[in-house]
């Protein structure tokens, strides 16, 4: 492990040992845990704001093109090619049970 020299405000220290000493613990593990979890709140935060990035972009994106395709019908367009396959529409489990019923 490697040891550094850090300076800080006297309260600040006073605090850190008042701390350690309630806790049971020694003044570097102290200092050092507030360390990690301060570094890996900065980490997540960092990825948080690049995942918010992302969408966005993604979003700007998904925009351009919904103004690029006007008025088009997604749904429609899904079910086209969904019947085409078949080669007539597919009856959806509703029309089924209703079939069923008669």
């Amino acid at each position: 492990m490697a040891r550094i020299n850090v300076f800080r405000k006297d309260d600040l220290l006073k605090a850190v040992d008042a701390e350690a000493r309630l806790t049971g613990t020694k003044r570097s593990a102290l200092i050092q845990g507030a360390l990690e979890r301060d570094l890996e709140g900065q980490r997540r935060a960092r990825e948080a704001a690049e995942a918010q990035r992302r969408m966005d972009d993604a979003c700007r994106r998904m925009d351009a093109l919904a103004e690029k395709l006007g008025d088009s019908d997604p749904c429609g367009f899904i079910r086209g090619a969904r019947d085409s396959r078949y080669g007539r529409p597919r009856q959806t489990s509703r029309r089924l049970k209703m079939r069923s019923r008669r």
